[in-house]
């Protein structure tokens, strides 16, 4: 046995790696950047289907109104509905069932839209749940949102990637919710 022979690697073979581990990265490299925009967005819809949830169920557990609204103030103890300009939600009991959060109504949750994504639906933002569950009865007369988009920048670009680059949460008329990528 020769122990003179020296184990490791020649320049040769590391420079044949170092160029596959370069080819390998610059082909996964925008790939990535698609993969954590539609994790954000995903993310974010997930998030508005947790409040919707919690809306429906506080509301059938307490026998009362509770409301989701849009608001650009999520984490203030009073925040203002904010008629569709969304920076995020609050759910809220509606003691008068106006649709807006007012003084000595109870806040149950809040949560933040994610970052460059925005939000439109057909309702100002609003989403009421009346004691049976069912979203817009007994909600001083408010309709029920129906569906709430959320998209960032690439869901306009005109390309095949603005297929994935949205996504819808739809009520049902029983006030159930779901994430949907079809719009």
């Amino acid at each position: 046995m020769d122990r003179s022979r020296s184990r490791g690697f020649t320049i040769i073979e590391l420079m044949v790696v170092l160029a596959l581990a370069a080819v390998l990265l610059g082909l996964a490299a925008p790939n990535m950047r698609q993969f954590i925009l539609n994790n954000r967005l995903t993310s974010g819809a997930n998030d508005l289907l947790r409040g919707v949830n919690q809306a429906r169920s506080e509301a059938i557990k307490r026998q009362a109104i509770v409301t989701l609204c849009a608001t650009d103030e999520p984490e203030e103890d009073e925040p203002a509905c904010s008629g569709g300009a969304f920076g995020g939600w609050v759910v809220f009991v509606d003691t008068d069932a106006d649709g807006d959060f007012d003084a000595g109504e109870e806040k149950l949750a809040s949560g933040s839209a994610a970052s460059a994504v925005s939000v439109s639906n057909d309702n100002d933002g609003i989403l009421c749940y009346g004691p049976s569950g069912f979203a817009g009865v007994n909600c001083g007369g408010l309709a029920p949102t129906q569906t709430i988009v959320l998209c960032d920048a690439r869901f306009n670009a005109g390309d095949d990637a603005s297929a994935n680059a949205g996504r819808a949460l739809l009520i049902t008329t029983t006030g159930r919710g779901r994430v949907t990528r079809d719009h």
